[in-house]
């Protein structure tokens, strides 16, 4: 706790004093006008969708929508009134055809980047859908196509042509892919690169990737015991993988929440404290953005509540269908359940905690540059906290309450924002509202 203060108060000496805002809430209706909804039950073909999709939108209000992995590998394409413009790509070997695609982004101008994991790189279309390039990715010390970067997310950069910002690979994930590397026989990588504590600059302008790292952010875990080394018998079964995957994390220990600005600068937070960081495009921060609001100490109370709340999930098969789900997967065969399962047990026992629980739990950007800020719930292991809007120049907009609103899954112009909803049988639907002038 002592070191969270004292980085906020070396960065204010450093970059000036923050914009300090009344912790008092101001409420906001959350009241935001449906203007089209495709998927569901009775869903034309197109709009059918097995699994969440992630969605995007572009500068004419064009939805872009996409299953991840084991979807329709497909990007569907939707008009401002909810109506199909076109679908690009299909499963396939050949280009503009995917192979496990892991995510994609849009730039303002409708080009569409999809990363395909199968065929090891980022595939490149124009604004008419036209497929332009595939921009290769890792080499044989990269044997899972440099799918880590996508697990973690990325963004287009609205201003620099085929640019994305990517978060890092997280140090589980990239300890994962270097063993199927010697699984494979594969050199040992060369690079360096910024784990999930740091975010990279992708370059798609060549045949192969260039990366750059763009800022680096505050460590919790600097300084201490280092991550426990794994061996290639850790793959051999359910359980050493999900050691790998999440071993050495601990509850709330705060992430590194990030977006793009409209400028091409990143708002991002990397502490427990309610101070988010707003840097220039090349990464350098130019502003910082307060609340009096504080981080709340974990009790013997909620961690104990925290794990049976864990364990009763898992028991009931919520946890553990939650993740396969959000993975793009379908039903898990009994023998594998049975260990992953098992393996998420231990880990839910045996886990630590972070001395606190951070203010903020997720960060996104608006089309017009307005910050939606979430917070924790009452209850730590609440789904959605209050959410603040907050302008980049440090005005506080208001507050939703808890409940009130979800974050959106994508914002638009116009104030146009998509949320993606499962009904009472897991099927996804998208929901297109239009947000007051205020709050965009």
């Amino acid at each position: 706790m002592g070191r969270v203060i004292l980085a906020a108060a070396a960065f204010a000496g450093l970059a000036g004093a923050g914009d300090g805002i009344a912790g008092q809430d101001v409420p906001l209706a959350a009241d935001f006008p449906e203007v089209y909804r495709v998927g569901g039950f009775d869903a034309p073909e197109w709009a059918e969708f097995a699994v969440p999709p992630h969605v995007r939108f572009d500068a004419a209000g064009r939805l872009h929508a996409m299953e991840p992995l084991l979807g329709s590998g497909s990007v569907v394409v939707i008009d401002t009134d909810g109506t199909l413009v076109r679908v690009v790509g299909r499963p396939g070997e050949g280009p503009g055809e995917f192979s496990r695609p892991t995510g994609f982004a849009v730039w303002p101008d409708g080009r569409i980047v999809v990363a395909d994991m199968g065929h090891r790189a980022y595939q490149v279309f124009g604004p008419d859908a036209e497929f332009e390039r595939f921009v290769r990715v890792g080499s044989g010390s990269d044997p899972l196509g440099g799918a880590g970067n996508l697990s973690a997310g990325f963004r287009a950069d609205p201003v620099v042509r085929l640019s994305l910002i990517a978060r890092g690979v997280p140090s589980g994930v990239g300890a994962l892919t270097n063993l199927f590397g010697e699984l494979f026989g594969a050199e040992a990588p060369r690079e360096e690169r910024v784990d999930d504590r740091g975010l990279e600059r992708l370059d798609l302008r060549g045949e192969a990737l260039s990366r750059e790292t763009i800022l680096e952010g505050w460590r919790p875990s600097a300084g201490e015991a280092e991550p426990p080394d794994f061996s290639l018998d850790d793959l051999a079964d359910a359980s050493g993988i999900v050691a790998m995957t999440m071993g050495g994390t601990r509850w709330f220990e705060p992430e590194l929440l990030w977006d793009v600005l409209p400028d091409g600068g990143i708002a991002y937070s990397d502490s427990t404290a309610y101070d988010i960081k707003v840097t220039d495009g090349a990464g350098r921060v130019t502003r910082l953005l307060s609340r009096d609001l504080h981080p709340k100490p974990v009790t013997r109370r909620i961690r104990e509540a925290v794990r049976e709340r864990r364990l009763r999930d898992l028991s009931e098969g919520r946890e553990l269908a939650a993740g396969y789900r959000a993975g793009g997967g379908g039903e898990l065969p009994e023998r594998e359940r049975d260990a992953i399962t098992e393996a998420l047990r231990a880990e839910i026992e045996g886990g630590e905690f972070f001395e606190v629980i951070p203010v903020l739990s997720a960060l996104r950007a608006t089309w017009d540059g307005a910050l939606w800020v979430e917070r924790h719930g009452e209850e730590p292991w609440a789904e959605s906290g209050p959410i603040d809007v907050l302008r980049t120049d440090g005005e506080y907009v208001g507050t939703f309450a808890a409940g009130a609103s979800k974050m959106p899954d994508a914002f638009g112009p116009d104030g146009l924002v998509a949320f993606v909803e499962l009904d009472e049988l897991d099927i996804p639907s998208i929901v297109v509202r239009r947000l007051p002038v205020e709050v965009r």
